[in-house]
């Protein structure tokens, strides 16, 4: 949450460091979400807008709303329905539209949904970059909600045209036919990213298995956040079950991708990270990679070894956006299974934008080409540094484990870009331990050499968490 100050006719909890996010109808209802469309159109002056939503019955509770309070502005809406964000965020980039907005509540749990805003640059509303204006242009507005606004008019635009166009960017970072013989399982976790996925790989000559992207599908469903184990169990047992190549699960609004090798394991976004990278440094030497703040040791030497420069960088989708749009850089990802990248699209000569899609055709088209399973292009990373996971702790009390770790740590480097990072020495080792930017979490990330260093510190920090 923000630090900023309402009345009582908006609930600052919904405003996050990178987006709007809520518990519907508590915190986040159809007043709120008209009055922000009221607010939006007054501040960017925004004449036409594409919207689209996820898959959860809570935002299309609050899509319509927000759709009345655009259109009562003065703007003109094109929707797109149920939708992926980075196909909303693609529209975006290859139309003439003035802005964007997802209605979506990403992977956090059922009952949320929320609101991510775009200008016609891709740039997404968080607190560094127009969201607290947003928030208190919201708060003024005085018109009610009513449902005869519901009325208001919009135009649906075709599925088929916006697919097409995307087919045709994706798959030019690849050629198609060397992909032929490969297997993969995609699981869409029963959210809005199996449109725009089903849509890339009927055309591609790849045997992909999909899980979760149609209702009453024969697979077991499962909650948005393809990060809880709980969550990973039925596509571990697809991929061994299929005998595939490789897994994929999307989160809830499908820009997130997480990886599974052909044995069924997870592999950890991290190293995924340092196989983009070392991918994006062949194709385009020299490039600076915006890293996540998190991690970093493995990534960075994978980044300098192939001649590139790295950017660390506070974590949070809109963070990323906004600083990859003003340096004009090519390429950055989180340890979340963000992958954001700055493409030359039509009428857009930077546009940057996060997509789960691209990473896929990028990892498969290096184990073919390399004749490697997944497992073995990753092995040099994992055997380079280990990383803990991020493990997560509830607790209020982050700015009291921050100060006793800094003095417990003040032999070394320190810095607060993201929370507390303590470097050790001769990159021996790592850790980040920072307040989560969306839930009441606190986040402890470990990399270390080796595993009894690793443990060491998993024991100490924790220790430290424990006691208070």
């Amino acid at each position: 949450m923000i630090n900023i100050k309402m009345k009582q006719q908006i609930n600052s909890k919904i405003f996050k460091e990178y987006d709007i996010r809520g518990q519907y109808p508590q915190e986040l209802n159809e007043q709120t979400a008209y009055a922000l469309g009221l607010a939006f159109v007054k501040l960017t002056k925004a004449k036409k807008i594409i919207i689209g939503r996820d898959a959860r019955p809570e935002s299309e509770k609050i899509f319509w709303p927000l759709i009345s309070g655009l259109v009562k502005a003065g703007a003109k809406i094109d929707d797109l329905g149920i939708c992926a964000t980075p196909e909303l965020f693609f529209a975006v980039g290859t139309k003439k539209y003035d802005s964007g907005c997802m209605v979506t509540a990403s992977h956090s749990p059922q009952g949320q949904t929320g609101f991510k805003f775009c200008n016609r640059q891709g740039v997404v509303y968080g607190s560094n970059t127009g969201l607290l204006k947003l928030a208190r242009l919201a708060e003024k507005q005085k018109e009610k909600f009513s449902s005869a606004d519901l009325k208001q008019k919009t135009k649906n635009i075709d599925f088929t045209s916006v697919a097409t166009d995307y087919k045709k960017f994706a798959l030019s970072f690849v050629k198609p036919d060397k992909l032929k013989g490969l297997k993969i399982v995609l699981d869409a976790s029963g959210g809005s990213g199996a449109r725009l996925a089903d849509a890339l790989f009927q055309a591609l000559p790849v045997r992909a298995v999909f899980m979760n992207f149609r209702a009453r599908d024969k697979y077991p469903d499962h909650g948005p956040n393809p990060l809880l184990p709980e969550n990973q169990r039925p596509i571990k047992q697809a991929i061994k079950f299929e005998q595939a190549d490789l897994g994929v699960i999307f989160d809830g609004d499908g820009d997130r991708a997480i990886f599974f090798d052909e044995a069924g394991q997870l592999v950890e976004p991290y190293y995924i990270n340092c196989l983009l990278a070392e991918i994006m440094l062949k194709k385009k030497k020299g490039l600076t990679v915006a890293i996540d703040a998190r991690l970093g040791l493995a990534l960075s030497a994978v980044i300098k070894k192939n001649n590139g420069r790295v950017l660390r960088h506070r974590s949070g989708y809109a963070n990323f956006i906004s600083t990859m749009s003003r340096k004009k850089l090519l390429f950055g990802c989180e340890n979340s299974g963000h992958f954001m990248f700055n493409f030359k699209l039509k009428n857009k000569p930077s546009f940057v934008y996060g997509d789960a899609l691209i990473p896929i055709l990028l990892i498969l088209n290096r184990l073919k080409s390399e004749r490697l399973k997944l497992s073995q292009a990753i092995k040099p990373f994992q055997d380079q540094y280990l990383i803990s996971g991020e493990l997560n702790f509830q607790t209020a009390k982050f700015e009291t484990v921050k100060k006793i770790l800094k003095k417990n740590f003040s032999a070394a480097k320190i810095d607060e870009l993201d929370g507390l990072s303590v470097f050790g020495p001769k990159a021996e080792w790592f850790f980040n331990l920072r307040s989560s930017h969306t839930e009441s979490l606190v986040r402890l990330n470990i990399e270390a050499k080796s595993s009894v260093r690793l443990n060491q510190l998993k024991d100490e920090i924790v220790s430290v968490i424990d006691c208070l």
